[in-house]
C-alpha cells in the first residue's frame, strides 16, 4: 500500500448549528417578538397606562372636568370605610391562598406519590373547576349555601343545628366560592415541585428510621417550599380582585375593592375613585407579589 492510498484519520462528523448559531437567527430574533409585544402592550401595558392616568384626573360622574390631582387618593385613605375595606380583601385574600396552598399540597401528594386507581377521579375532580365558567361554578354554591340548600340540609339532619344557618352574605361563602375556584392553581404548582423532588430521598430518610411525618417536614418541605410560595402567590394574587364570588355570595354583605370598584362606577358614578382604587389593587398585588417572590428566591438559594 503505497503513501497515496494510505487511509486517512477518520474525521468527526461536524454538528449541525444549533438554533442560536444559525446565520439570521440573531437578526431576525426582534421580528419573531414582535407579535407578543404588541399583544403584550395593547392588552395589559395601554390599559394600565390609561387606568393609572384616569386615577390621577378629575371626573364629574363619567365626564373630564379638571386637571391632575391626587384628591382622589386623599379622599379614599382619608375613609375609613376605604380603609377596612382594604384590610378586609387582603386578609381574605390570604385566607384564601393559604386554604389553596393546604389542600393543593395535599391533594398533589396524592396524585404523584400514591399509586391508587383513584388518581385519575381526583385529578377529573381537580380539573372539573376549570371546565365551566366562573359564574357558573359561583352560581352553584348560591345554590347549595342556601337557607333551604343541601349544606343546610345536611347539618339539619345530622342534628348539627336547630334551624338554618345565614350562610350566604358571610365571608365564608366568599372565601369558599374563591378556594373552590383557585384550588387547580395551587394544585399543579404544588405536583410540578413534587415532581421535581427524588422520591429516593424519602426513602432513605425512612430507612434511616425517621417517620413519614418527619420525613415530609424535614426532607419533602424545605425541597418545595418555592412551589409552594408560588401557589399562594397565584392564587393570592386573583383572590386580591376576584369580583364574581364576592358579588354573588357576598350577597351585597360582604365588600371588597372589587365590589367597591363597581359601586363606584356604576352607583355613585365616581369614576376617579374607581380607577383609583383599582391603582391600589395592582399596588398591593404587586407588592405582595414581589415581596413572595424574593422569599421564594431566598428559599431556593438555601435549597442550593
Amino acid at each position: 500500500m503505497t503513501a497515496s492510498t494510505a487511509i486517512s484519520p477518520a474525521r468527526s462528523p461536524s454538528r449541525p448549528p444549533t438554533t442560536a448559531t444559525r446565520p439570521g437567527f440573531r437578526s431576525a430574533f426582534p421580528w419573531l417578538a414582535l407579535p407578543a409585544t404588541v399583544w403584550v402592550l395593547a392588552t395589559f401595558a395601554i390599559p394600565t397606562a390609561i387606568l393609572l392616568a384616569s386615577s390621577v384626573l378629575t371626573y364629574d360622574g363619567a365626564t373630564l372636568t379638571g386637571p391632575l390631582t391626587a384628591a382622589n387618593y386623599a379622599e379614599l385613605f382619608g375613609n375609613g370605610y376605604f380603609r377596612s375595606v382594604l384590610w378586609e380583601t387582603v386578609w381574605m385574600s390570604g385566607i384564601v391562598g393559604c386554604v389553596c396552598m393546604t389542600a393543593g399540597l395535599s391533594v398533589a401528594h396524592f396524585l404523584v406519590r400514591s399509586a391508587s386507581r383513584l388518581r385519575t377521579l381526583v385529578l377529573l375532580i381537580v380539573i372539573s373547576p376549570l371546565v365551566s365558567s366562573v359564574v357558573v361554578r359561583t352560581y352553584g354554591w348560591l345554590v347549595l349555601l342556601q337557607d333551604d340548600g343541601l349544606v343546610n340540609r345536611a347539618l339539619l339532619a345530622a342534628g348539627l343545628i336547630d334551624s338554618p344557618v345565614p350562610l350566604i352574605g358571610s365571608r365564608f361563602a366568599v372565601i369558599l366560592g374563591l378556594a373552590h375556584v383557585l384550588l387547580p392553581f395551587a394544585v399543579f404548582t404544588a405536583m410540578s415541585s413534587l415532581q421535581s423532588v427524588d422520591p429516593r430521598l424519602e426513602l432513605a430518610s425512612r430507612d434511616l428510621g425517621a417517620g413519614p411525618v418527619t420525613t415530609f417536614y424535614r426532607i419533602t418541605l424545605p425541597l418545595i417550599r418555592p412551589g409552594l410560595i408560588a401557589g399562594f402567590t397565584l392564587t393570592f394574587a386573583i383572590s386580591l380582585g376576584a369580583y364574581a364570588s364576592a358579588a354573588v355570595l357576598g350577597g351585597g354583605r360582604v365588600q371588597t375593592l372589587a365590589t367597591l370598584v363597581r359601586d363606584r362606577m356604576v352607583v355613585s358614578l365616581e369614576w376617579g375613585q374607581a380607577a383609583a382604587i383599582s391603582v391600589v389593587i395592582l399596588a398591593v398585588g404587586a407588592v405582595t407579589v414581589s415581596a413572595l417572590l424574593v422569599i421564594g428566591r431566598r428559599s431556593r438559594g438555601r435549597r442550593g
